[in-house]
């Protein structure tokens, strides 16, 4: 699938510094593999995954190339990030359903938005931006496909920017921060959406308003470069009683 690697740049020497940055190497290879395991190959052909494909290792070698390789792979991995979680809370099912994600049974997350996903694809004007042009009727089965195709989209190129940040040794040992920067980014964006359907908040009334406030901050940790986000995020928030994620791994 990476069968264009040698004719991005146009010169020899630009390619062969390419082929021989490990991280980079190691960052495509898992990308591929990533690409193999998720079901993106049923919703765009191959000409569009090429694409794509050639798109991320541009801000593979983007992030590889620059002076401060963390600061910009976590720039990026926060804005594809807060653009993902728009649409897995949108896919959680509901309960009694099976949730492979995991992030139902945590704070703010409730698997109830999928039923109102015709209704956001109206109001909400990010998510009508991304869905235009994909479909003609807007029916569920329509806009359950094409927030599918985005959703998995998205999922490749996160998964491949995190590959990246492992990568650079941008991670804790005992507690990682990704999986929480995943809750939290997902948390907020439930509470956008649900605020634009009017319903009430998806944490409990007592801690609403500091819990959807908190969350939202979490980015901003990020982007500040601290060492750990989430244990500065945690340490900042000990004393406010919001309900926090937990993750076996």
């Amino acid at each position: 699938m990476f069968k264009w690697l040698g004719k991005l740049f146009g010169t020899r020497t630009a390619v062969q510094a390419g082929r021989e940055n490990p991280l980079l190497l190691a960052s495509v290879k898992k990308s591929s593999i990533i690409y193999s395991q998720i079901p993106l190959r049923d919703f765009i052909s191959d000409k569009v995954r090429d694409e794509l494909a050639r798109q991320l290792y541009l801000e593979i070698h983007g992030i590889c190339s620059s002076s401060d390789p963390v600061a910009a792979c976590r720039e990026k991995l926060a804005a594809t990030m807060v653009n993902f979680a728009s649409y897995q809370v949108l896919v959680i099912p509901p309960a009694p359903e099976e949730d492979s994600s995991g992030l139902r049974a945590q704070p703010g997350i409730s698997g109830d938005l999928k039923t109102y996903l015709v209704r956001l694809a109206k109001e909400n004007t990010q998510l009508r931006s991304d869905l235009y042009g994909m479909m003609g009727t807007l029916t569920f089965v329509t806009v359950w496909d094409s927030v599918l195709q985005l959703y998995w989209k998205t999922y490749w190129v996160l998964e491949t920017l995190n590959a990246v940040r492992v990568g650079l040794g941008d991670y804790a040992e005992n507690r990682d921060w990704y999986k929480p920067f995943l809750h939290a980014a997902c948390a907020n964006y439930e509470h956008i959406y649900r605020r634009e359907l009017e319903l009430p908040p998806a944490f409990d009334d007592e801690v609403a308003n500091i819990a959807t406030t908190a969350y939202s901050i979490f980015t901003d940790v990020v982007l500040s470069g601290a060492e750990n986000p989430d244990a500065e995020w945690r340490d900042y928030y000990k004393d406010c009683n919001i309900p926090v994620p937990h993750f076996d791994t």
